[in-house]
């Protein structure tokens, strides 16, 4: 049996990724105005900013030869089930999603705090995409699903 990939930009997700740098860029946009936040709300921003790293690092880290922002995993991609793909599915959208909530909840911003919990139906959406891609090129990705329940930040989404 052979699985075809798709090859061209839209069949990849491309317009995902499109949809991904214009959020960031709204949000990097919005961060311009930082308030003057009160030590705790800088407490909270930097622990997700490390929380972001070291569960987006690690995803990052076990996939960095095969890595890609589309969706359609890359030819020759084995599925990953340990370490942070243990936890989450997705841990590097859980990581991005974490890093600007910290950014921005440290910066005191709250438009800009508005617009990165944005990224978590986003990421939820292109998940749900990029799954059925995996689907297609992993048949035991539903048994993977049925043991790792969440999808982009443990213990919650």
């Amino acid at each position: 049996m052979t699985i075809k990939l798709v090859k061209n930009f839209g069949d990849r997700g491309g317009w995902w990724v499109v949809a991904q740098v214009g959020l960031f860029g709204l949000i990097l946009l919005a961060l311009r105005r930082n308030a003057d936040p009160v030590v705790a709300l800088q407490i909270v921003g930097w622990t997700a900013i490390a929380l972001a790293l070291l569960l987006g690092g690690s995803g990052m880290w076990m996939i960095r030869r095969r890595i890609t922002a589309m969706p359609a995993p890359l030819d020759g991609a084995v599925l990953m089930d340990g370490g942070p793909y243990g936890l989450v599915r997705h841990p590097i959208y859980g990581g991005v999603i974490l890093g600007f909530v910290g950014l921005t909840t440290k910066g005191g911003n709250v438009y800009a705090l508005g617009l990165s919990l944005l990224l978590i139906p986003f990421f939820y959406a292109k998940s749900r995409h990029e799954e059925r891609l995996l689907e297609a090129q992993f048949p035991e990705y539903d048994e993977y699903r049925l043991r790792v329940t969440r999808r982009v930040l443990p213990w919650l989404l």
